[in-house]
């Protein structure tokens, strides 16, 4: 009986003498969860980066801090690609712009009868420096105030005095506009603002003596051109003028009504887009002297 129980101790020590030494000699890449010094190199690579991407260092009390060149850098390159304006910078953009200038026929009856609504294209360059929400805009354009035949005479004189017109005048505008701009959002605001400027005027202005060649003599669009003086009727087909033929209006400069020069005096809203921080996109409106006006405006920052 007691030989049994010395026999089941010593296979019992056997027992574990075994699983010991096998524990202890136990190959680390055996272990199926082992995944090698490579990932443990990868998860310790991936604990030194930010969720930016930005380099973590080990300071000196074993903490992990953002390299600051590296934060500085990343904010250097979004702040290039922003659209939001620093109001404390200056900014520059040259660009070009559009218009229609639309001279309504009843501001021409201001001052006379007959006429006809012209639409005017004008187009030019523009450079505008832009601070804190405050921008102005210099800029020369043309504009082509073209108008077909048309019956036209001054508000105090007598159906007589109708003379059918033609204009193909010219009229290069250096402007300078003012706009202030409520920011709805870093690509997109409202402006308002109001322009002046004046412009050199050229081009021929037509005038011939006209007569009522059908029906009353006070409806403009019944009047033709006379072809001389009293011909063919002596009472519409005067002898004041020589408004016959391709008489050309003459300038303030020969003596002629045509003038020299024109002023531009604008006021009116606007909306300002600005997809990326080097483009910017203007659509103007508002009232000019002779008429409203709506157009783009197209820029690069520079």
């Amino acid at each position: 009986m007691r030989m049994a129980n010395w026999l089941s101790i010593v296979t019992l020590a056997g027992l574990a003498l075994t699983f010991s030494h096998k524990a202890l000699a136990v190959n680390p890449e055996d272990d199926p969860d082992y995944k090698g010094k490579s990932a443990e190199d990868d998860d310790s690579k991936d604990k030194d980066k930010d969720s930016s991407g930005a380099d973590i260092k080990e300071g000196d009390e074993n903490k992990k801090t953002l390299d600051p060149n590296d934060i500085e850098k990343s904010a250097a390159a979004e702040k290039a690609n922003s659209t939001i304006e620093d109001p404390k910078e200056t900014y520059y953009f040259l660009g070009v712009r559009y218009r229609a200038h639309v001279i309504p026929k009843f501001m021409m009856n201001l001052f006379g009868s007959g006429g006809t609504t012209v639409v005017a294209n004008a187009i030019g360059p523009e450079f505008t420096i832009r601070k804190d929400g405050f921008e102005y805009v210099l800029s020369a354009f043309w504009t082509g105030y073209y108008m077909p035949w048309t019956s036209f005479k001054g508000s105090s004189d007598g159906n007589y005095a109708y003379e059918r017109v033609k204009s193909n005048i010219n009229v290069l505008y250096f402007t300078a506009d003012f706009n202030w701009t409520h920011q709805i959002s870093p690509a997109f605001g409202l402006n308002f603002g109001f322009g002046a400027g004046i412009g050199y005027v050229w081009g021929p202005l037509y005038r011939r003596q006209a007569y009522p060649k059908y029906g009353a003599a006070s409806n403009p669009d019944s009047y033709y051109p006379c072809t001389a003086q009293g011909d063919p009727d002596p009472n519409f087909c005067g002898k004041d003028n020589n408004h016959y033929g391709n008489y050309n209006e003459p300038s303030w400069a020969n003596g002629g009504q045509k003038p020299m020069f024109f002023p531009w005096l604008a006021v009116g809203p606007g909306i300002r887009i600005k997809p990326h921080r080097n483009i910017m996109f203007r659509v103007d409106m508002g009232w000019a002297l002779v008429g409203p006006y709506i157009g783009i405006a197209g820029n690069y920052g520079i």
